[in-house]
């Protein structure tokens, strides 16, 4: 099974849904990694790193959307990468649903497998995968500091 990961909106989103130690979580159970060049650059992570960790990196975009079995973005994608999923792929991520509702809802017709982050419960059996929590945590480490 293939996890990739392509490029954010930079200008809206700054973070990376895959960093290289959670390459080498992935690699360990046993999936493959493709992400796209330059992945994580902005952030001072090379290529390189993540390669190291086991990720396949590639140039081609659409290659990577085609190819991945599970999507891992952490904003919605832009129209054009959307229109190169296909069917019964999966995509994960902070999706916005109340905002992206219409898209979300031809990815459904699409027959993709959408899981929105920040729609998960807020209980103690999902707490390692609750974005809403850790995000305000690092929000007010930020503020302190």
């Amino acid at each position: 099974m293939i996890i990739g990961s392509v490029s954010e909106i930079q200008n809206i989103e700054k973070r990376i849904a895959i960093t290289p130690e959670i390459v080498k979580k992935y690699i360990s159970l046993g999936l493959e990694v493709f992400l796209i060049e330059n992945y994580g650059f902005h952030l001072g992570i090379n290529d390189q790193q993540y390669k190291d960790m086991g990720a396949k990196i590639s140039k081609d975009e659409t290659e990577i959307l085609n190819s991945s079995d599970i999507l891992v973005q952490l904003g919605m994608l832009s129209d054009d990468k959307i229109s190169k999923i296909k069917e019964n792929q999966t995509l994960i991520g902070v999706l916005n649903p109340y905002d992206n509702k219409e898209k979300l809802e031809n990815l459904a017709k699409k027959k993709i497998n959408l899981f929105s982050l920040e729609l998960l419960p807020r209980i103690t059996r999902a707490q390692s995968m609750d974005i809403l929590s850790s995000q305000a945590n690092l929000a007010g480490y930020k503020a302190v500091i």
